[in-house]
């Protein structure tokens, strides 16, 4: 795997006190991840006909795409050049390094602050990460479909299989990205927000087939599994907090996050 040069800087300010502060255990906050957690992985047996006709779609246009994943992977290495390179070098970014250490200074923040609110947005990113890395990477082991990078062969599969090159489907980058950005889009009912969250999760998976590592259907899953579960948190009765005083109509913290990026 190519080596990642990469420093990650970040601070996290100018947090109002518009709301109350709710001073729930952080312990709580561990029940609550393995309670959503095993919502989640039962949630298959009390699927409905919309369920099913959802995952046969995601199924079926996963499966379609495989059709032209070759026809995508040589556009996209008959048409790199400097300003792709540059644009695409956001994996390099955008994935588990910073995903860890932003979730993991929100959720310091909140609980020294006591700050519910933003302690809760570092409890459902991680829950959003952690239980959709961990259906990506059993995808990954049970498909053991090949890398473009090693074939040219969209169909190549070693089933159960942890070698790298055999771990494409679905993205791993991608998986993460949407389950991120799907959580942090649900904090602002704004569409300049929700869309530049979604955007670079985008981006992501673009960069993971202009880099010649993912198929496209590859990202197509991952986007998926990354989104579903992501709203999945959102949504989960422990995470429904209210945040605001008595008497106020406001169902959104007001607070700001400023990253500051050194690579």
């Amino acid at each position: 795997m190519k080596k990642k040069s990469l420093l990650i800087f970040y601070y996290f300010f100018f947090i109002s006190v518009a709301y109350a502060q709710i001073t729930e255990s952080p312990k709580n906050d561990f029940k609550n991840f393995l309670k959503c957690g095993g919502d989640l992985f039962s949630e298959p047996a009390h699927f409905d006909s919309k369920d099913f006709i959802a995952l046969s779609s995601t199924l079926g246009l996963t499966a379609a795409v495989f059709l032209i994943d070759e026809d995508i992977q040589k556009i996209a290495l008959e048409n790199k050049g400097s300003f792709g390179d540059a644009i695409f070098k956001i994996d390099d970014y955008y994935h588990i390094e910073f995903a860890a250490a932003s979730i993991a200074a929100l959720y310091i923040y909140g609980t020294a602050a006591k700050n519910q609110s933003v302690r809760n947005l570092g409890l459902k990113l991680t829950e959003a990460t952690v239980y959709s890395s961990t259906i990506m990477l059993i995808s990954k082991f049970i498909l053991g479909r090949e890398r473009p990078a090693n074939t040219n062969d969209a169909l190549s599969f070693n089933l159960f299989n942890t070698q790298w090159e055999f771990t494409s489907l679905p993205s791993g980058h991608s998986t993460l990205s949407f389950a991120y950005s799907t959580v942090m889009a649900s904090v602002y009912n704004n569409f300049l927000w929700k869309f530049g969250w979604y955007s670079l999760a985008a981006l992501v998976g673009a960069a993971r087939v202009y880099h010649n590592v993912h198929w496209f259907s590859d990202i197509i899953l991952g986007a998926v599994i990354g989104y579903f579960v992501g709203d999945f948190v959102n949504n989960h009765y422990t995470n429904q907090k209210e945040n605001a005083v008595s008497g106020s109509t406001h169902s959104t913290p007001d607070f700001s996050i400023s990253f500051g990026f050194a690579f």
